[in-house]
């Protein structure tokens, strides 16, 4: 499933709510729209930028970077562990789920996002 497309440049590409429609739209019925989407809407729906990036290596993690003014927030998505040494020094501001430390969710995700912008958690 990971086609080429502009997510998959070097940086990823500016997340629209059209795509964020045309992916749900799309998404098989059978299975829960995925993590990743959902947090770039919820941003969205805040009022933050939202770039995605998704690797052409075949896996399936995704980054998410988050921006509000001259800051940015990069979340990783994935089902597998990251690279211990780039998790151990800050390659992402968050990784989601099983990591090399700890077990993290998307809402942990989202509130140490908020906290980093300086906004109340929602």
């Amino acid at each position: 499933m990971n086609h080429k497309t502009k997510f998959n440049k070097s940086g990823g590409a500016l997340v629209t709510r059209g795509f964020i429609q045309g992916v749900k739209e799309n998404y098989p019925k059978e299975y829960p729209i995925p993590k990743y989407l959902l947090f770039c809407e919820r941003a969205l729906d805040q009022g933050f930028t939202v770039w995605l990036y998704r690797p052409k290596s075949g896996g399936v993690s995704k980054y998410v970077t988050v921006k509000s003014g001259n800051k940015r927030y990069k979340v990783r998505f994935s089902n597998h562990k990251p690279i211990a040494y780039k998790e151990a020094h800050g390659d992402c501001d968050f990784f989601v789920g099983v990591t090399n430390f700890k077990v993290t969710n998307t809402e942990m995700a989202w509130e140490a996002m908020l906290k980093y912008f300086g906004k109340e958690v929602s």
